[in-house]
């Protein structure tokens, strides 16, 4: 007698919502502008932080954040990288990436990913709109750190590795939100309590003012090899991870 296969039974994914913590009271509120790690752009939609739904990334989402990631990448960046990255930029492979990072058990990686929604005005249904990641620092995708006095290598143990709001929004404090559940994550999951360093290119203004904005700190810099690309980086920075959330 043939045994036939059980049917696999469709499941909604399971939504785990982000805890985000409010901006500590020791800093002010108005150092908190409303601007993402994007240039602002001539058309832009503003999605108030109210409206935006902070959850666990999830393997799904990986194309998206791809995407994401990618229109970024050719919208902002033709202006500091060379075409020959941008050109070749290889969507499978990032998306697999990002999939491999979310694949349980994640909390083994230590890195946790943070996904922002809104809910479309016309079809009702949730869309990613942000993203964000936290992980243990990766110092060997980069070389010739220098660092900045009072910093080194051993002041931390986080790093934001991925910060990207959608093209076309713009403010509500979503950019800051998501550094913020990220970093909730890392202090919660991974007990993370040193500093957390976030890299930028040196070239990108309007990144590095919005970590100033934030209250970050100008730790140090690096070259990082994008295929045979040096980019110069400079590190932001917090003290610790607890003061970044208000702990």
């Amino acid at each position: 007698m043939t045994v036939m296969p059980a049917p696999i039974l469709a499941t909604t994914p399971t939504t785990i919502l982000v805890n985000v913590p409010s901006r500590p009271s020791s800093r002010s509120a108005s150092s908190f502008s409303s601007v993402s790690s994007a240039d602002t752009v001539s058309s832009t939609t503003t999605t108030s932080v109210n409206e935006v739904v902070f959850r666990h990334g999830r393997v799904e989402d990986a194309a998206l954040m791809t995407e994401m990631q990618f229109s970024n990448y050719l919208h902002h960046y033709r202006k500091f990288l060379p075409s020959s990255f941008l050109d070749n930029l290889n969507y499978q492979a990032m998306t697999d990436f990002h999939a491999k990072r979310m694949t349980p058990p994640v909390d083994e990686r230590e890195m946790a990913y943070v996904i922002a929604e809104r809910r479309n005005a016309e079809t009702g249904v949730l869309e990613p709109i942000g993203m964000s990641q936290s992980m243990v620092p990766w110092w060997d995708r980069a070389y010739n750190h220098r660092w900045n006095e009072g910093w080194s290598q051993e002041s931390f143990d986080c790093e934001i590795d991925t910060l990207y709001v959608k093209i076309g929004i713009q403010g509500g404090g979503i950019g800051r939100k998501l550094v913020l559940g990220a970093l909730q994550e890392a202090y919660d999951r991974f007990n993370m309590r040193k500093g957390v360093i976030i890299w930028t290119l040196v070239a990108n203004t309007q990144a590095r003012d919005f970590y100033k904005r934030i209250g970050c700190e100008e730790a140090g810099f690096r070259t990082l090899d994008l295929k045979g690309y040096p980019a110069e980086c400079v590190g932001y920075a917090f003290r610790s991870v607890g003061e970044a959330i208000g702990k």
